[in-house]
């Protein structure tokens, strides 16, 4: 299974930023000033803005993101990744993939969100370059969520069966990274804590050292 271009996918919420008395665009812009920012990819998520808002917040998250070698992909809107070139699009649980996929330009990322009892096989992944599996663990930007988590054993048994990568999300935090790669994972996800950290760069590299430690051992497992 090829690996993703992405380690970290930082997915935007706007309540949460709020919440923390920041804007999305400043937390991401504080994020970015990390090292490792070349290896991560930002979802622009606000389900409940607009399309004219959620491309305001793409325009000026774009330039920032080209500067820090980062990606940018959008969530559900297709017509602003097309209009501003960018590197993808994330789509919900229960969009159809096909009619997304055919819309994109060679080379665009297709992801799409999954959870532990959806299929995650070729019929229902095929079409797309991954998936995020989640709740890992309760969410800090859900804090009302009351979904069971998978846990480590429920995130391995996806992995295990998923026909596409899967990108942890759902509670991951610095500690959690390493279980979440070694039960498979191929990236991670994360929101709400690094959104309102208050050094979000510090964060995004301490997450980054742990995923990167963590594939040496399993790739290069010390005798």
């Amino acid at each position: 299974m090829p690996g993703l271009p992405f380690d970290i996918l930082v997915v935007t919420d706007r309540v949460v930023c709020e919440r923390a008395g920041k804007t999305v665009i400043a937390a991401i812009a504080q994020l970015l000033h990390s090292p490792c920012s070349h290896r991560v990819a930002i979802l622009v998520r606000d389900k409940e803005a607009p399309q004219a808002r959620v491309g305001e917040t793409i325009q000026t998250l774009q330039p920032m993101a080209q500067a820090a070698g980062a990606m940018l992909l959008a969530h559900t809107h297709v017509e602003l990744a097309l209009a501003f070139g960018l590197d993808g699009v994330h789509v919900a649980s229960t969009a159809a993939l096909g009619p997304v996929r055919s819309q994109l330009l060679p080379g665009m990322l297709l992801g799409a969100s999954r959870h532990g009892q959806d299929p995650l096989n070729e019929a229902d992944l095929g079409l797309a370059d991954y998936a995020t599996i989640s709740p890992i663990y309760r969410p800090t930007s859900k804090p009302d969520d009351t979904r069971e988590p998978l846990g480590l054993s429920g995130l391995k048994t996806c992995t295990q069966r998923s026909a596409r990568p899967l990108v942890a999300l759902g509670g991951i935090r610095p500690g959690r990274v390493a279980p979440a790669v070694k039960c498979g994972a191929a990236a991670i996800a994360i929101s709400g804590a690094i959104l309102q950290a208050d050094d979000p760069a510090d964060l995004l590299q301490q997450l980054w050292i742990e995923l990167s430690e963590a594939r040496q051992e399993l790739f290069d497992p010390v005798e």
